[in-house]
């Protein structure tokens, strides 16, 4: 990752680069961060340090992580990656760079966790129980019917970070499976359905290791409590698959000896099996609030506080009287984002590059509404004609419908999830804005009126 300047930007260049959509790490995460929960009206990060606080050593606990893609949890989970970095060995994890986003299997989560743990026991100088090893791998072998030969002849040790020249069988294994289950839909189902023939050999051998790489890791390292993993960017998992996951294998995921918190996508909340069942409360990162609510007005006023919030993670990284003809252009954006990090970011991306092909010296009202209206464009272009009624309805009714549309404009982000004292919802600012939502939300007005 590109490491961003330490001052903030003073040409609309050096602006465009600042304002990426990547999350803040490292020393970027000191010096950009915006702590965004007093306006998002949520505890969701508190809550998650809380329960790593109470967390007891040898005890281990699955966490939910939620929120809207964009909305800047990979950020807050580079937080928490930090600040407990004292306390756990830390494992984070883009489970896109691991495995198939668009279908995930929980057998991959076994193997990734155990894959990852090896290596890092091996980065610590530390040794898992050799005969534990020589079970596993005994079994892997006979399930797999994999042999060393054909494993050595098919993974570059270079070209895996997790391998080395002292990489035990078990890694390069591991290292094979996964590049399968990431590549090939053939190979995939068939080593899915050949390890969930004995499941309970596969968990219990990996619930052995890492109880093993506990006990050796805390004798070395006493201030450590265990391993924790987080699996960022599982919400980019389509809503059907989510479902199938976190609901038909809901117990398996919470069966590793570790803890790990999960990003899953915020449409898995809309579904009539209630996840609480499942899981306990997930920790929420909603969208910051830039609304005055009322629920009997499709349009809302603006909350000025959540503008303004909102609108200095722009402040933060850009120096507004050098990049904006005035201030009132950068709220425009920060309104036109409907407190989504990821957009407003994108959108002042545009308004960048669309002032400097303009010979612009600073970003003027036309450039603002022509990256506004791009958004716009790119919501139409996938937003079936279909979802507009039901889009107008969330508009007047501040809430999602129960079911797979509702879960898809979830996921899309054609509508948005406030929280706090309310919990509601909303359309996506640039979604109002198309010709195609105003003509739903006339009819869906009339409709009302004059009920048949």
């Amino acid at each position: 990752m590109t490491t961003l300047p330490i001052n903030r930007a003073t040409t609309l260049k050096t602006a465009y680069q600042l304002c990426n959509v990547e999350p803040l790490e490292g020393a970027d995460l000191d010096r950009y961060y915006v702590n965004l929960s007093g306006v998002r009206k949520t505890t969701a990060i508190a809550s998650v340090n809380t329960r790593l606080d109470f967390q007891e050593a040898g005890k281990y606990t699955t966490i939910l992580f939620t929120g809207h893609r964009g909305c800047g949890k990979s950020t807050e989970l580079k937080l928490i990656q930090k600040e407990w970095e004292k306390d756990y060995r830390v494992i984070y994890l883009e489970v896109n760079e691991e495995t198939d986003i668009n279908d995930v299997g929980y057998t991959d989560f076994y193997l990734i966790t155990i894959k990852q743990v090896e290596f890092e026991m091996r980065r610590l100088g530390l040794k898992l129980d050799p005969r534990l090893m020589e079970n596993f791998e005994a079994w892997f072998k006979d399930v797999t019917q994999e042999t060393e030969r054909s494993v050595e002849s098919s993974v570059s040790v270079e070209g895996e970070v997790t391998l080395g020249p002292e990489a035990p069988f078990l890694a390069k294994l591991l290292v094979k499976l996964l590049a399968q289950i990431k590549g090939s839909d053939k190979q995939k189902k068939t080593i899915r359905q050949t390890l969930e023939k004995d499941i309970s050999r596969l968990k219990a051998d990996i619930n052995l290791l890492l109880n093993d790489a506990v006990k050796k890791l805390r004798k070395k390292f006493p201030r450590y409590k265990g391993f924790l993993i987080i699996f960022d960017n599982l919400d980019r998992v389509p809503p059907e698959v989510a479902n199938h996951l976190f609901f038909d294998y809901a117990a398996q995921l919470q069966q590793l000896d570790c803890t790990i918190v999960y990003t899953v996508p915020l449409s898995v909340l809309s579904s009539t099996k209630n996840l609480n069942n499942n899981f306990g409360n997930p920790h929420i990162v909603p969208m910051v609030n830039i609304y005055e609510f009322n629920r009997d007005d499709c349009d809302l006023n603006y909350n000025q506080t959540g503008l303004d919030t909102i609108a200095s993670l722009i402040e933060r990284r850009v120096e507004v009287d050098k990049i904006f003809e005035s201030r009132e252009q950068l709220l425009e954006l920060a309104k036109a984002s409907g407190g989504h990090v990821r957009q407003l970011m994108q959108m002042m991306q545009t308004a960048c590059l669309t002032a400097s092909t303009n010979e612009h010296d600073k970003i003027n009202a036309e450039d603002v509404i022509y990256a506004i209206k791009q958004e716009q464009f790119n919501f139409e272009r996938f937003i079936p004609q279909s979802h507009y009624p039901v889009l107008a309805e969330v508009c007047l009714t501040k809430n999602i419908t129960k079911d797979d549309v509702g879960q898809l404009m979830l996921f899309n982000t054609s509508v948005l999830e406030y929280n706090g004292k309310n919990r509601w919802n909303y359309p996506n600012p640039v979604v109002k804005q198309s010709e195609e939502f105003k003509k739903a939300l006339r009819d869906a007005r009339e409709s009302n009126v004059n009920p048949e």
